[in-house]
């Protein structure tokens, strides 16, 4: 597995970094990469290594692929590095998965990614893996976004919400807003509307919802475990 994963987590990490320096984007449009209105973008496609027997990529590996695409868009985002440097990493605390569409042998793909709120220990990002549309009918009715610069993609084809934190050995949870105003290229006015419970989009107020629903689970799973536990000799 780690023969596999580690060059694949590195070469991620390597294009998102390579991808901040030749964009063409300016700095403030940056900034705003992997929030809300403007995903990240990965791109890959099903390999060898993905697909099982039944013809189709593995359910496995739709987790794979999203946690590079997390790996690319911290790199890209520049807390990667400073998590390095500061010793505070992303931890994954729970992963909800949905599929809806097979994705193939060798058929790209691109998985956008978007951090979606912030409370005072969890972050929450919320990943889609699409096909990108190509002359079908499709692409005429998505031509006015396109024709605004935004990539062209099909119907979602898989979605996955994980919640994190953000970890040091000695001080434990750290609060992720304070923690990425200081060491990523998030703004403290974005980081305050993925905190703020004021939501005025339609879109933001789906995810706060998401969020809520996560918390739930996560608190009858929570309960699962401990009354199992309880049973448990010690």
């Amino acid at each position: 597995m780690g023969i596999i994963h580690v060059p694949r987590t590195m070469a991620a990490s390597l294009r998102g970094s390579v991808k901040r320096r030749i964009s063409p984007l300016s700095d403030q449009e940056i900034a705003r990469v992997g929030t809300i209105d403007t995903p990240h973008i990965y791109t890959s496609r099903a390999g060898i290594f993905d697909v099982d027997i039944m013809g189709h990529m593995n359910n496995a590996s739709y987790l794979q692929h999203a946690e590079l695409a997390r790996w690319e868009m911290a790199s890209f985002a520049g807390f990667l590095t400073a998590g390095f440097k500061t010793k505070t990493f992303f931890i994954v605390t729970s992963s909800m998965l949905r599929f809806r569409r097979e994705i193939v042998p060798l058929k790209r793909f691109d998985i956008e990614s978007r951090l979606v709120r912030l409370d005072d220990r969890n972050l929450w990002v919320y990943q889609t893996f699409h096909h990108r549309v190509d002359g079908s009918s499709q692409m005429n009715e998505l031509k006015n976004s396109n024709e605004e610069g935004r990539e062209v993609r099909g119907k979602i084809l898989a979605q996955i919400l994980t919640q994190a934190v953000f970890a040091h050995p000695k001080k434990g949870v750290v609060n992720p807003h304070s923690w990425l105003e200081e060491n990523s290229m998030y703004s403290k006015t974005t980081l305050d509307g993925l905190v703020n419970h004021d939501r005025e989009t339609d879109m933001e107020s789906i995810f706060d919802e998401k969020a809520k629903r996560f918390l739930h689970l996560e608190e009858v799973f929570k309960r699962s475990a401990a009354n199992y536990d309880e049973k448990v000799p010690k």
